[in-house]
This record gives C-alpha cells, structure tokens and sequence, in this order.
C-alpha cells in the first residue's frame, strides 16, 4: 500500500473541506434520507456527521446537528489536526443524536460529488449571464463560496422534497405554519436566500434553453407561439417567487425538480433526447413526477415573508449583478445588514407563533406530454377568435 493509501483521508479531508466548503453541508446532502424529515412539530434537523477512519475509532465530528455556521468551521478547521498528526481524536459521540457514521469507503462517491459541483461552478456563469454574454467571467472567490452554498441547499432541498420521498403535506409551504420544508429555509439568513433565489433564476434559464426546445419541436406549427417565460427579469421573477401557471410555466416549474445530476446529465446530452425518449425516461426515473411542481421558491418567500422581508427592501439580483455574484457598486454594503437573521433551530422569528391550515392547494406538474394538444387547442381558438372577428 502506497504513502497516499495510507493517508488517504488525512489527505483529502482538510482538501475538500477547503476547496469545498461549506463542506459539511456537502456531507448533508451526501447523507440524506427519508427518515430526515419524518419529524414531530416540522423543525428540520441536521445530521451530526462523524468520520471513522477504523473499527473502534471514536470518530472526528465533521458536522454537527446544531451549531452555528461560524462555530461549526472553527471547530472543523481545529479537528482535523489530529487526523494529520496521527493522533487519536479525543472526542465522544456517544449517545449522538441524529449520527450518521462515514468510513474511507464514502470517500470515492464524495469525490464524484466534488467533481460534478466544479462542473457546476463552471456551468454557473455561462447561464447566470445567458441574455448578457458580453458580462460573462468567471466567478470571484468569494462569489465560488456564496454558489456552492446555495448549490449544496438546493441540491438537499429536492433531495428531499422533489424527488420520490413522501410530501411532508398536501398542500405547498405556508408562511407561519409548521412544515419541514419552511423550517429547513429559516436555518439561512436573508442575505443567503436570496443567492438560493439568484441561482434557481439560472437553473430556470438552463431548464428553458435546454429542455424546453426538446419538447417543443413543433411550435412554430401553431399560428400563436407559447409565451417567453424568459422575458420576466430576473428582479421581477426574484420579487413574486415566479408565480407563473401557464402552460409553460408548469412545465418549468415541473422540470426544477431534477436535482444537479440529473439536469447537468440533460445540458451535456440533449442532443440524445427526442422529446418521447426525454419524457420517457424522466418518468422511469421519478414515476411521480408530475404530480407536482417545485416548491423550494415557494418555501424559499415564506420564510422571507414570515421575516417582513420587503419592509427593508432589499437590493434584488438583476441580469447583471447581484445574488452569487458582487453588484460592484454601493448595494454590495447591504449584504453585512442581510447575514443576522438565520434561526438557530429553523423555527419562526421571535414574536411569532404557529397558525393551523387547511389548505391543500399544490398545482400539478406537467412533464410536457400534453403540449402538442394545448397547441392544437390554442391554434383552433387563434382561429375561431379571428373568424369571430371578421364577422
């Protein structure tokens, strides 16, 4: 066995933890599962993430179940000596709640999560400045930070709630009413939303260049085109969550719930994709796929509102700045005023309670399907209209 082999870990931990951070909430996504959010009250919970390098080690905490962002990289910057040191970690995780073990065996798929979000911080600044090419440039480190940041809460968030696992309620998030989906919001500040907010604005623009073209083969068969979606700014779309429920707005809304993987997969190979081979095998893959849309914007504005959010007014991302990346001018100021209000434990503002629902209301997706019918139908009231009209 070689001398990297044999330190493997001790290698490669402090890497990743450098070149990846925040990294343990990499780890979380890594370690997600259903049993995460069957809770009692609606308040999500972290993992605590232990590392065991052999049979009997007590274990390096590489995150913990609750502790503060600033907290948690001090003392995940501190642990790692004693893995470079070769000493045995002093630390006790028993009776843990909410552990989950990793072993040298999780170090290879970490790995090819690590590669595919550097594909992804590549991908970023191409979509983030599709309608301005003119601006595009690589992402500033500090802007790599805020990007992986919201990639990781994006990638967690349809881990759980867009994928295959049970719906924690009928109906989309509420403001003030106890649901995981809104709790998992809270744990982030403002100013962290809305680099949330900015990059789903991208993965909307990568779904409506990419995907949507390979559903629409037949649109300029119709004598009235499907609306631009793309010609809401990007401002606008920030300030009313993209509430959009025309026919292509479901189909958006519906395709943002392919996670990283699956939609980088999509971006390097629709070519491959007839539109019946690309709805066909998204259906093999999510067999509900279309029972519902996306509903992290959504859950993304409760926690905002539930905060007054818009009493403050805050600078919004427009199509040149803001969001991920600097503004470059005075608004970038607001950002330290945006970073004070995340809650500890992903529960509602102070001052606050809970309120009861009875709402069911969640709009059903649409995989695109039906998209050559509604054309027809909106091509035959095109006609009637103007038959109408010349009588």
């Amino acid at each position: 066995m070689g001398f990297f082999e044999q330190r493997r870990a001790a290698i490669l931990l402090p890497a990743l933890h450098r070149d990846f951070s925040p990294f343990e909430e990499l780890l979380q996504v890594y370690t997600a599962s259903e049993n995460d959010i069957i809770t009692q009250g609606g308040l999500y919970r972290p993992r605590m993430i232990i590392f065991k390098r052999f049979v009997g080690d007590s274990g390096l905490v590489l995150a913990h179940a609750s502790q503060s962002r600033l907290a948690l990289t001090e003392g995940l910057h501190d642990e790692f000596l004693p893995i470079l040191k070769g000493r045995k970690p002093t630390l006790s995780t028993t009776n843990a709640p909410n552990a989950v073990f990793l072993t040298e065996r999780d170090l290879d798929p970490l790995l090819s999560m690590c590669r595919l979000v550097r594909k992804w911080e590549e991908l970023f600044p191409q979509m983030r400045w599709f309608h301005q090419p003119d601006m595009c440039r690589f992402l500033r480190p500090h802007e790599k930070l805020r990007f992986r940041r919201a990639l990781y809460r994006w990638w967690l968030y349809g881990n759980y709630f867009h994928g295959e696992f049970p719906r924690p309620r009928m109906g989309h998030p509420e403001p003030l009413v106890a649901d995981i989906r809104t709790s998992q919001m809270r744990f982030h500040c403002t100013g962290e939303l809305l680099e949330l907010m900015d990059l789903l604005e991208a993965v909307k623009d990568v779904i409506l260049q990419y995907i949507c073209p390979r559903l629409d083969q037949h649109q300029h068969q119709t004598l009235t085109p499907p609306p631009l979606v793309e010609a809401v700014g990007r401002s606008q779309s920030l300030a009313t969550s993209w509430n959009d429920q025309s026919v292509w707005g479901r189909i958006v809304k519906t395709y943002t719930k392919l996670g990283p993987q699956e939609l980088l997969y999509y971006f390097d190979n629709i070519c491959s994709y007839p539109r019946n081979r690309l709805i066909n095998e998204i259906r093999l893959d999510h067999p509900s796929f279309s029972f519902d849309q996306e509903s992290i914007q959504i859950a993304i504005r409760c926690a905002l509102d539930e905060r007054r959010w818009l009493d403050t007014a805050p600078s919004l991302a427009e199509d040149d700045g803001g969001g991920i990346v600097d503004f470059d001018d005075e608004r970038d100021s607001e950002r330290a005023g945006l970073g004070d209000d995340a809650s500890p434990d992903g529960s509602l503002p102070p001052g606050l309670k809970f309120v009861q629902t009875l709402s069911r209301y969640s709009p059903r997706g649409d995989d695109g399907s039906h998209l050559e019918s509604h054309q027809r139908l909106t091509g035959f009231e095109s006609r009637l209209t103007a038959s109408t009209a010349a009588v």
